[in-house]
Formats: C-alpha cells, sequence, structure tokens
C-alpha cells in the first residue's frame, strides 16, 4: 500500500512538472519578439499596433488590453502621470482615450478600438514607470471589452508588418526632429539625433522634454494622430 501511494505521489510530480513546462513553453511562444536591427526595439508577434502609436492585445475571455508601444515611451521618457478614462465609458477608435504627463508636457493617446472602459491598470496611479519596466506586460493602461475588433483590427499592424511600420515611424521621427523648417524644435534636439541617426544608434530617451509647445502639437498631430 505504501509502495503505491510513493508511486502515486512521484506520478503526481512528474504530471505536475509536464504541466508546468508547458504552460513555459506556452509563455515562451507568446512572449515570442523579434527586435528591429538597427535599434533596441522590440515588437511583441501577437501584439496589434495601432497607427496612433498604442497596442492591443486580446485576452483568452475576449476583452483587450491598451497601452504605450515602445516608441511613443521612449520619446516620452520618465513618466509621471496617466490621466484615465471613467470605467464603463464607451470609446470609439480613434478617440482620445488617455493622456500621459512627463515634466510640463502632456501628450493625448487615442484609443486603438471601439469599446467599453470595464477596467485600468491601478498599478499605474502610484507607479506610471512600470510603463518603462514592461511597455506590453505589466505596463499596459487600459482594460475595455471591444465591440467592433474585427473592423477595428484592419486599421493595425501586426508582427513584421509591425516592424516594417515601425522603421518607417523612426525615420519619419529623425527627418520631424532635423527639419531646417521646424524652428520649434530646439537645438540640442536636433544636435542628438544628428548624432545618434549617424551612428546608427536610436535616439536619445525622453526627446519630448526637449521639445517646445509647437513641437509637442506638431508631434501628435503627426505621430499620435491628435486632431487639433
Amino acid at each position: 500500500m505504501v509502495a503505491i501511494m510513493v508511486a502515486i505521489t512521484i506520478i503526481g510530480f512528474v504530471v505536475l512538472d509536464l504541466v508546468l513546462q508547458a504552460v513555459r513553453k506556452k509563455e515562451e511562444i507568446a512572449e515570442k519578439q523579434v527586435e528591429l536591427e538597427f535599434s533596441d526595439f522590440r515588437v511583441p508577434m501577437a501584439t496589434f499596433f495601432y497607427p496612433g502609436h498604442t497596442w492591443v492585445n486580446i485576452l483568452p475571455t475576449g476583452d483587450v488590453h491598451v497601452g504605450l508601444d515602445d516608441f511613443s515611451r521612449k520619446v516620452i521618457g520618465n513618466i509621471e502621470h496617466i490621466e484615465f478614462p471613467k470605467e464603463g465609458r464607451m470609446l470609439k477608435q480613434g478617440e482620445s482615450a488617455f493622456t500621459v504627463k512627463s515634466g510640463s508636457k502632456t501628450l493625448t493617446f487615442l484609443s486603438p478600438v471601439d469599446g467599453e472602459v470595464i477596467g485600468i491598470n491601478r498599478m499605474m496611479l502610484s507607479n506610471p514607470a512600470e510603463v518603462s519596466r514592461n511597455a506590453y506586460g505589466s505596463g499596459w493602461v487600459l482594460n475595455l471589452k471591444p465591440t467592433n475588433l474585427s473592423v477595428n483590427l484592419k486599421a493595425m499592424k501586426i508582427a513584421e508588418d509591425a516592424v516594417a511600420w515601425l522603421k518607417v515611424e523612426l525615420r519619419r521621427f529623425r527627418e520631424f526632429a532635423l527639419g531646417e523648417n521646424l524652428q520649434h524644435i530646439k537645438d540640442e534636439l536636433q544636435y542628438e539625433v544628428g548624432r545618434t541617426s549617424q551612428d546608427g544608434g536610436f535616439l536619445t530617451e525622453g526627446m519630448l522634454g526637449r521639445m517646445d509647445e509647437e513641437a509637442v502639437k506638431y508631434f501628435e498631430k503627426e505621430f499620435l494622430g491628435r486632431k487639433e
């Protein structure tokens, strides 16, 4: 009898170990990322990217998490505060969803999907810097119950298409900051962008803090899709 119990216990541990290995493998596959060849960006393969530089992850429940992509996070730098919409609010794709503050600068981000706000990441209330630590995981911002997801996803990029799009956005940002006609860009910002462009590195984090108000408005319009 004792031998049988021991055997059952051993089998139980073996089965548990196999289950844990399977879960870890699934997580590794889900978190598989591709890296832009000329920068330190990582793009999760299963994440949808909206042109306004927010992302969407579809949850097993059918709800979605929404957050900031790595591009906007790097431009912002230190995130000090996030202003969330009220739970229960109905959002439309392309409508203002939440704002992010860094120093004296504030950016407004648009909702990537139609849906109801059913939750916010409350950890961001006390630790908004979590976005910087894990932008595509625990750094999510909103939890939405989508109402038109299949249509909304048509406006987004995923996997290799997202990588190609982000490369274009990086090039556009460099052109934006180095443009001779953009007098509202500070000289030090132009110098920094020029230096990092030449050596192949990515833009220094926190470029937002080096822009004046006109540049911030231009950035919101051209990169975040905010209308006047």
